[in-house]
């Protein structure tokens, strides 16, 4: 019996069986809905979403604050700690005066000048030996002065706010900021320049605000380069008394020859009532050369003049009386002035002074000293191309090659006796987390193998004890044993990185807060200051040293802290540490705005307790005096600003397609651009970006061009699907900025395969229907049939007729 038909054989006979099964019916719609949801699995994209919140801290560029460094800048207490110093006064008074500038009270010197031979001068002076105050870029002198007498009419009378520099090889300078003023100002010279502060406005106050390091710029062009920090603030009130000849015309003469002037051989009398006739009764002779006869008449001779001791104005008896041959008002031994009563001594004043006055308001003297990114090293690079800002310079002198950076480096040879390059660090900066030290040196011989041949360079400390014990830091390049001198307690050696190495630079970073550890285990006091870097070159006797440095500095630093949150505004951190006086001052970019500010002791302050200012393109943020001794503590006032987001535009752009986009086949190239724009819209160039790519944590730096833009092009994606992060950050010196962009990566969708089988599908569904209707069709004739014939054989009606 033939047996049971395959599904391949009724396709062949193109729906031309009645007996096929029914599960052909089933098995050809199921296929057909297993094979294509198959091949849409195949195919399925990745659903996008948002990129997660990223974020990004760094460290600023350092930033300068301007601390207030004089104490009691008001008056509003007194005087302290401010000292009073005076010379040659006849009276001088110092009082606290109401009203001040803006504010209750002032003070105010009042000053009668002294004697003739020099001016007399009352100053109020702060001295900042015990404290920081560097000489750098945008130090700042404030002050305010009322001129109340200034009866004198000399170059000396005048009234004066003025300021002692001093430099590296320990030089001295002071620029005087004249407010007032009788005449013309003194001619500057190598040591002191005169500089007049006008008098703008209708308030009677002259205010006072100057850069003094453009002032000193100005005035010391040579000195400049090695001035340091600040030693004094001075108030100064300046008179000079002006002279009469001391002339009594009480004292005349007997005129016995022709002429009309006294002379040695004719005698001189005190004619009390001044009649001009010699009365024996009344009159006394002085000097005697004859008795004159009475009633004689007497003459005056306005070079006779005495010696008033006591400055009442008339001759006393007892009071040399000379005779002044050139008429200068003063005793002169050396051209045998003639004494014609009493005892002279040479340089005796032949004249009374007339009393000058000079009286003066001050208030609100405030001084702002620049702290963090300053280099207290002077003209460490060489690049003067002297050795400008250093003393002890036998053995050494610039050159212009080697050099480790810029065009100039400077040549220490020792030959039997050390040489040693130096300067003073007269600010004296406190050693802290902020100072370090860099510097770089090139060993180029060393002939000896002696502890007595070296290249070093060494640090000066002292540290606070009422002794100020003297340390030392040395940081040793080469020695000739090869090995360094034991430590002591007050001194400590180090090996540089690359110790002993010749011909090579080597480079030298080190912070010093390291050293004082060292310093606290060996018994000395906390904090500690740097007074002195010195250059140190020496060799045996008959062995040479040569070593070359480049690139000293003595470094402090003031960085904020930046945070960037994607898409949103970015936040800035800066921290004013430990404030001298309570007042201080910066600058920030602006396009920067504060958000808030909180004092050391973590107070928030109220917007009324500072101020914020627009200063030539910058935002100028002030706390003064009254808010920093309101919140008065030790530690970090902190000031947190705000900008928009400067990563303005990320974007990831398929090779040979103009528009971006954020979903991708496998494997496309692609490039990823962002612009950095500032807040106001303005692209910054030369801002440094990283894009960071989270497939194989690829990371791309670059910086912006001029329009702002990055790009990073010819970038393969992956070949795999899936969902992959880019970030990009954009930091330039004044702002920070981050987005991120999600990315979808899909296969590359097969739609002919797709619709390849979706057709077959659906023939063969198609198929499965006219097959299944067939057969019915032919089962219903089979019935009919059945029905019209009689029963012979039950056996064959499952069988199909032959021929049917």
């Amino acid at each position: 019996m033939p047996g049971k038909p395959s599904l391949q054989s009724l396709l062949r006979n193109n729906l031309g069986s009645h007996s096929a099964s029914p599960r052909i019916f089933y098995a050809l719609p199921l296929l057909t809905l297993l094979v294509l949801p198959l091949a849409l699995v195949q195919n399925t994209v990745a659903a996008s979403g948002t990129a997660p919140l990223a974020t990004y801290q760094a460290t600023g560029p350092a930033v300068q604050m301007y601390y207030q460094m004089i104490n009691n800048t008001e008056f509003e207490t007194g005087i302290l700690p401010w000292k009073l110093t005076a010379y040659n006064n006849y009276t001088s008074a110092v009082n606290i005066a109401s009203p001040g500038y803006n504010d209750i009270s002032a003070v105010q010197l009042n000053l009668n000048s002294g004697n003739l031979t020099v001016d007399s001068h009352l100053t109020l002076l702060q001295d900042f030996s015990q404290s920081t105050v560097a000489f750098a870029n945008g130090l700042r002198l404030r002050a305010a002065s009322q001129v109340r007498v200034l009866t004198g009419n000399s170059i000396t009378d005048r009234v004066e706010v003025s300021l002692s520099l001093s430099g590296s090889t320990g030089n001295l300078a002071r620029i005087h900021y004249v407010l007032a003023s009788s005449a013309a100002l003194p001619a500057n010279s190598t040591s002191d320049a005169y500089i007049a502060v006008p008098w703008l406005g209708s308030s009677p106050w002259i205010v006072l605000d100057r850069n003094v390091t453009r002032d000193a710029a100005n005035t010391f062009p040579t000195l400049f380069r090695s001035l340091s920090s600040v030693k004094d603030t001075r108030l100064s009130v300046f008179s000079t008394s002006q002279g009469t000849p001391t002339i009594d015309p009480r004292i005349k003469y007997w005129e016995t020859g022709t002429d009309s002037y006294w002379n040695t051989t004719e005698t001189v009398v005190f004619d009390p009532d001044a009649d001009g006739f010699f009365n024996p009764a009344t009159d006394w002779i002085l000097y005697n050369r004859g008795i004159p006869p009475t009633n004689q008449i007497l003459s005056n001779d306005l070079r006779i003049k005495y010696v008033d001791t006591n400055l009442n104005s008339v001759w006393d008896p007892g009071e040399a009386i000379v005779y002044d041959l050139k008429d200068e008002g003063v005793y002169d031994l050396a051209l045998n002035d003639p004494v014609i009563n009493g005892t002279a001594v040479a340089g005796s004043l032949l004249q009374d002074p007339i009393r000058k006055q000079t009286s003066a308001l001050f208030d609100q003297v405030e001084l702002y000293s620049p702290t963090g990114n300053i280099n207290w090293a002077h003209n460490g690079g060489f690049e003067t191309g002297d050795l400008t800002g250093w003393g002890n310079i036998a053995g050494f002198k610039a050159i212009t090659t080697p050099t480790h950076s810029g065009s100039y480096s400077v040549n220490g040879t020792a030959s039997g006796t050390p040489a040693a390059l130096a300067q003073s660090i007269e600010g004296r900066p406190i050693i802290d987390s902020t100072t370090g030290l860099q510097a770089s040196a090139y060993i180029g011989k060393m002939t000896g193998t002696t502890s007595t041949d070296k290249a070093d360079i060494w640090l000066g400390l002292v540290d606070s004890s009422p002794q100020a014990n003297p340390l030392s830091v040395y940081y040793d390049f080469k020695t000739g044993t090869g090995t360094l001198p034991s430590n002591t307690t007050d001194t400590v050696y180090h090996r540089t990185v690359g110790f002993g190495t010749l011909s090579q630079w080597l480079s030298l970073t080190q912070n010093l807060q390291a050293e004082t550890q060292y310093f606290d285990s060996t018994g000395h006091t906390g904090p500690y200051r740097i007074e002195a870097a010195v250059l140190e070159v020496s060799a045996l006797s008959g062995q040479t040293t040569t070593a070359i440095f480049d690139d000293l500095s003595i470094l402090t630093a003031n960085h904020p802290t930046y945070y960037a949150v994607e898409n949103l505004n970015s936040t800035y951190v800066y921290n004013a540490n430990k404030p001298a006086q309570g007042s201080f001052y910066f600058n920030i970019p602006g396009g920067q705005s504060v958000i808030n500010m909180t004092s050391a002791n973590g107070t928030p302050l109220q917007t009324s307790e500072y101020t914020t200012q627009p200063v030539q393109g910058s935002l100028q943020i002030t706390v003064p005096t009254s808010t920093g001794l309101k919140y008065s503590a030790p530690g970090t006032w902190h000031i947190y600003a705000t900008s928009k987001n400067t990563l303005t535009n990320l974007l990831a752009i398929a090779q040979g397609t103009a528009g971006p986009s954020s979903s991708f086949s496998t494997s496309t190239t692609v490039r990823f651009a962002s612009q950095t724009r500032d807040p106001s819209g303005v692209p910054i160039p030369g801002s440094n970006v990283t894009f960071i790519f989270s497939a194989r944590n690829t990371i791309f730096t670059g910086k912006t061009d001029s329009q702002g833009w990055l790009n990073q092009t010819s970038i393969v994606l992956p070949s795999s699907p899936g969902t992959l992060t880019l970030e990009a950050i954009t930091v330039s010196s004044s702002y920070i900025g981050l987005r991120a962009l999600q990315l979808t990566i899909s296969s590359a969708t097969p739609w002919a395969l797709i619709a390849y089988i979706s057709i077959a599908a659906g023939a063969a569904a198609l198929f499965s229907l006219l097959l299944f209707m067939r057969r019915r069709k032919q089962r219903a004739v089979s019935t009919q049939s059945a029905s019209a014939q009689p029963d012979k054989n039950p056996r064959q009606q499952s069988r199909p007729e032959k021929g049917k």
